[in-house]
């Protein structure tokens, strides 16, 4: 016989969106769960029960506990859905918080030079470790992740987000056109490295790595490059597509000159392929009534990154059109544009960039979680504490912030949500699962 199956129960204040009954995994519909003495029990890496401690059920679960059970005590602590960061770039993460300017000029000056010190190996992996622990100490459980050109280096960043035990979408960027010579590739040597490290790894560590075509934009891809891309994405179910859209004018302008044919930026990549379920588009500042349209039409999904349009002066997201539109959408960090990683500080942009649009806290909240899990097609695997799902989750303490009154634990809930949203950054995370496995726990 077999030994019996350990249970992990984390017991504090759990607060979750779930996913409402009777809606289907990708439905914008969803309720939240608020337990201040719950218990959260984990086994082989699964949630097998959410339970109020004081209930019949979780008495009874707490009786397993020095048999079959053992318990983690997060009490005076909330027990939370990991964040989903659903844009960034990994090269990009030593230039955070450079000065800044508008996209294209700052591209050129700070980001270009960084990212081919890539074609050094030692330099990628040094980065690409650093990268994976400050996703996990910034509570980010699932990302969405560019790399550079380089095929070793996103070799690398693949090997280093395995051995951090990283759940991460990722792929080699693809620039053949418009780029400095140390970025520019063959646009044949671009298909075929990216085909043959999709082939390797997605679907890599039992399903936590998964690959993602990623030409960086219109404005850096020849036709050639993006049918190509097309073709391959759409060879290879499961897949994603990675990209930026409609971020800056002049790039938009750019785009536009260059493909003259399409209606719009959207328009253009539709045309090669490039749109439909996990299909990711960053930014997406600048779209009209039709663009939303085919958004939501397609499956397509967008990664609203506040901070970095604030940083660049890009523009403001149609964010009230884009969820009355019924479109997928969560929130992104792009680093290092978004000049931090804490999701806690780009819940908080989101608001913040909006003129006349007040986005509640919960609303806040479930973009960067079950929201952003629902946009990348795997709300049925993560994204929420429930049954079923796979252990993906953070403790927090909101007393770690200096702002945050000592007592607030004792506050309702919506006003911790509130604490954490306006005043939250990585000082808030104790712990970081994936998987049930413990990524990152604070120094004490």
């Amino acid at each position: 016989m077999g030994s019996a199956k350990t249970t992990y129960l984390y017991r504090g204040h759990i607060v979750s969106p779930v996913s409402k009954e009777g809606a289907d995994c990708q439905s914008l519909q969803y309720d939240f769960i608020d337990l201040r003495d719950g218990l959260l029990a984990v086994e082989e890496g699964r949630i097998v029960a959410v339970q109020d401690a004081s209930s019949l059920e979780g008495q009874i679960l707490l009786g397993k506990v020095g048999s079959s059970a053992v318990l983690v005590d997060c009490s005076e602590r909330l027990i939370m859905p990991g964040l989903v960061d659903m844009h960034l770039h990994l090269p990009q993460v030593t230039q955070t918080a450079k000065s800044g300017q508008h996209l294209l000029s700052w591209l050129n000056q700070y980001i270009f030079p960084a990212e081919a010190r890539f074609a050094e190996d030692d330099h990628a992996r040094k980065i690409a470790r650093w990268f994976f622990k400050e996703l996990a100490a910034n509570g980010t459980t699932l990302a969405v992740v560019f790399t550079t050109i380089h095929e070793t280096a996103c070799r690398i960043a693949f090997e280093e987000a395995e051995a951090a035990g990283a759940r991460v979408i990722m792929g080699k960027v693809m620039m053949d056109f418009h780029s400095p010579e140390a970025l520019t590739e063959k646009t044949e040597e671009s298909l075929a490295q990216s085909l043959a490290l999709a082939q390797r790894w997605h679907g890599a560590a039992d399903g936590l790595l998964q690959y993602a075509f990623t030409p960086r934009f219109g404005v850096t891809s020849t036709k050639e490059l993006l049918r190509g891309c097309g073709e391959l994405w759409n060879s290879l179910p499961g897949t994603y597509l990675h990209t930026h859209l409609s971020e800056a004018r002049e790039e938009i302008s750019t785009v536009s000159s260059m493909f003259p044919e399409s209606r719009s930026y959207l328009d253009m990549y539709s045309r090669f392929g490039l749109t439909g379920k996990r299909s990711v588009f960053a930014h997406s500042i600048h779209l009209d009534d039709q663009d939303f349209a085919h958004v939501k039409e397609s499956g397509s999904a967008l990664a609203h990154c506040p901070s970095s349009n604030f940083f660049l002066k890009s523009g403001v997201f149609h964010y009230k059109r884009a969820r009355e539109c019924g479109c997928l959408f969560g929130l992104g960090s792009d680093v290092a544009a978004g000049p931090h990683m804490s999701l806690f500080e780009v819940m908080k942009d989101a608001n913040f960039i909006q003129p006349d649009y007040w986005i509640e806290p919960r609303e806040l909240f479930y973009r960067a979680t079950l929201g952003g899990a629902r946009a990348l097609y795997m709300g049925e695997q993560v994204g929420s504490l429930e049954v079923g799902k796979e252990a993906d989750f953070i403790v927090v303490d909101p007393r770690a912030k200096s702002g945050i009154v000592d007592n607030i634990m004792s506050h309702p809930t919506d006003e911790i949500l509130s604490c954490l949203v306006f005043l939250g950054d990585d000082r808030l995370i104790d712990q970081t699962y994936v998987r049930g496995r413990l990524l990152f726990e604070k120094s004490k």
